[in-house]
């Protein structure tokens, strides 16, 4: 299949015009406009006035779900290097025991109604947290805007017309974020990282995008590579790590393909046992290693032992170096192309990447609940 253009239902990845009508929502647009979006996700961002009384936080939690956590994940490995406070990501109704008056506790939902979130900030208020809400508006604005007077800040992001899923409105929920913390000075150089991201994500959609052949498209390569496989996507520690769990979620989501991710050196402590019986695996798995340039050279090593000696003689491997200086345009770049693989691998597939119908019918399903008596 790697030399072959073709998927399901007649798909030529080389001509548009055979996969445009599996794409209703649009979502080949929106993987266009990333630089642009990203732009006018800076300067609302840098527009934004942070109440000062943010400063100075004694810890950082990102409360979301999906597209905003992982947004929140990017944060949380971005600011390691550079943040003397902790930083963590909860995905849960429930919020840590730590937050209190001295966190700066944001709480990110793109569409404003996701109800884990909902949840997670009405504690935070209840702690006396400082609040800080990420969206487009739902509950979540609403919510600010009542307890404005609490001290909570609202940091509205723009609502597209077809509306947007969260996992392509990256940049409106990161971005904003990132100049947030520069303007309270955990986040130095934040504009010039930003800019040297939005040349290479450009650069790189020039590369990938549909009217590029596939002999000179690493994304449409990469798809036909993953046609008909299991993903396993390996990335180093720190970012490569988040942006594995990226490429892993927009392969379930928009290609409705099941992939899993994990990190080196975690991965050395455990994974590598279970590729001694991989051959037994009724699917044929391919990896892709996502690195960075400045990884710990001994990461470095482990990486290229695996790769050589573990799970390259059971499955095919395909190494992703990050380009760019700046830890955000590294993982904005990989990310980028992940998002075009999950794409061009969903239209081979014959479906539509936006579509979202399981978690639709869980959505439905939770709705009809009733609470249980305690």
């Amino acid at each position: 299949m790697q030399g072959s253009r073709s998927g399901r239902r007649g798909v030529d990845l080389d001509d548009p015009s055979s996969y445009r009508e599996l794409d209703p929502a649009g979502m080949v647009g929106f993987a266009t406009d990333l630089p642009a979006q990203i732009e006018e996700a800076s300067e609302i961002g840098r527009r934004f006035e942070v109440p000062a009384a943010f400063g100075d936080p004694s810890n950082i939690m990102l409360a979301g779900m999906g597209g905003s956590a992982v947004a929140g994940d990017f944060l949380m490995r971005l600011c390691e290097e550079r943040l003397a406070v902790p930083f963590v990501v909860s995905r849960s109704y429930e919020i840590p025991a730590f937050v209190g008056p001295e966190t700066l506790f944001i709480a990110s939902s793109h569409s404003g109604d996701t109800e884990e979130t909902l949840t997670a900030v009405r504690g935070a208020l209840r702690r006396e947290a400082r609040i800080l809400c990420i969206t487009t508006g739902g509950k979540l604005s609403a919510f600010a805007r009542r307890h404005r007077k609490d001290g909570v800040a609202l940091l509205e992001i723009p609502q597209t017309d077809p509306p947007m899923p969260p996992r392509a409105a990256l940049g409106y929920s990161l971005i904003p974020l990132v100049r947030a913390l520069e303007s309270l000075g955990l986040y130095p150089s934040a504009g010039r990282h930003i800019s040297e991201a939005v040349r290479l994500v450009a650069k790189l959609r020039d590369g990938v995008h549909p009217k590029v052949e596939t002999r000179r498209n690493r994304a449409k390569r990469l798809a036909l590579a993953l046609f008909g496989k299991a993903p396993w996507i390996h990335g180093t520690v720190g970012i490569m790590g988040a942006a594995a769990y990226r490429w892993r979620t927009q392969f379930d989501e928009n290609s409705k393909t099941l992939a899993c991710s994990s990190e080196c050196p975690e991965l050395n402590h455990n994974e590598v046992v279970g590729w001694e019986l991989a051959e037994r695996l009724p699917a044929r798995i391919e990896v892709v290693m996502l690195l960075r340039p400045g990884d710990h050279w001994r990461n470095r090593a482990r990486v290229d032992i695996v790769r050589k000696k573990l799970v390259g003689p059971k499955a095919r491997v395909h190494v992703i170096e990050a380009q760019g200086r700046s830890a955000l345009a590294q993982l904005l770049w990989t990310v980028y192309l992940g998002d075009w693989t999950s794409l061009y691998l969903a239209f081979l597939n014959g479906v539509d990447p936006a579509s979202i119908d399981s978690i639709d019918t869980l959505k439905r399903s939770l709705a009809r609940l009733k609470r249980p008596r305690e």
